[in-house]
């Protein structure tokens, strides 16, 4: 499923009355491969993860649910109680830049998780030009279904993308941090062994969660993503081409 369907009111579950009985909360940052885990898990029956916090499903969840704008509490309380499976399982993920904007998801939702799990990349330059292809081109997700999209960006722009992957370096300097002083399970995730071996990580969230074997489906892998089309592709190989060249320009000036 794509990340806007979760959106809709076909979703939802039942309101319950009682809380998760396991909570959980994929740590993300731009480009992490955080959908992929998303789409697995609700696959697996272990909760209904995507990004409640984006303002999009913000808006569209809030609306249909009878929240007021910017009751975080009040949102949290329903989400809890209409996207929790039928095994007590309640999953979100968060992108680092929506606690600020949201500060009660770090009391409501991490420091109340009885699992955490970060996804990070060790090639922040690949995730950096990644990044910089989804704004400058709307290719967000494993379908063509068009994304937001900056105007202002483009797909030659190596300073920009040197840039995003400083940032993307800071995102999860802060994330370790946050998360190593919270009293849930952590798991700390590279993206490329989650892609190479997706059940393993799916097995692995199970057991975290003391989940039974009858209270989960292990799923399919899915395969590699071949969407981009050929111009894009060739483009995004040049600009990490250019980005790689430029980083160890740097670094070999930095030496001497």
């Amino acid at each position: 499923m794509h990340h806007d369907e979760l959106d809709r009111s076909e979703w939802d579950r039942p309101r319950r009355a009682d809380p998760p009985t396991r909570r959980l909360v994929i740590c993300s940052t731009p480009r992490s491969g955080s959908y992929l885990l998303c789409r697995q898990m609700i696959n697996a029956g272990l909760g209904l993860p995507t990004e409640y916090f984006r303002d999009q499903t913000m808006s569209i969840l809030s609306a249909r649910w009878g929240v007021a704008p910017n009751d975080d509490d009040g949102y949290i309380d329903e989400l809890e109680a209409r996207r929790t499976t039928d095994n007590g399982v309640f999953a979100a993920k968060i992108q680092w830049h929506q606690l600020d904007a949201h500060p009660r998801v770090r009391q409501r939702l991490l420091e109340r998780a009885d699992l955490l799990v970060l996804l990070f990349r060790h090639d922040l330059l690949a995730q950096a030009v990644s990044w910089q292809v989804a704004i400058a081109t709307g290719f967000w997700s494993f379908d063509a279904t068009p994304g937001p999209k900056d105007t202002t960006a483009d797909l030659s722009d190596v300073k920009r993308s040197l840039g995003r992957a400083a940032e993307l370096f800071r995102q999860n300097q802060a994330w370790a941090r946050l998360l190593t002083g919270l009293p849930g399970k952590l798991f700390s995730v590279p993206y490329k062994s989650f892609v190479n071996d997706q059940g393993a990580l799916i097995r692995l969230i199970a057991d975290g969660l003391d989940l039974p074997a009858d209270a989960w489906t292990l799923p399919p892998p899915e395969g590699r993503d071949n969407r981009l089309p050929d111009d894009v592709e060739a483009a995004r190989a040049r600009l990490l081409a250019q980005v790689r060249e430029a980083a160890a320009l740097a670094a070999a000036s930095g030496r001497r």
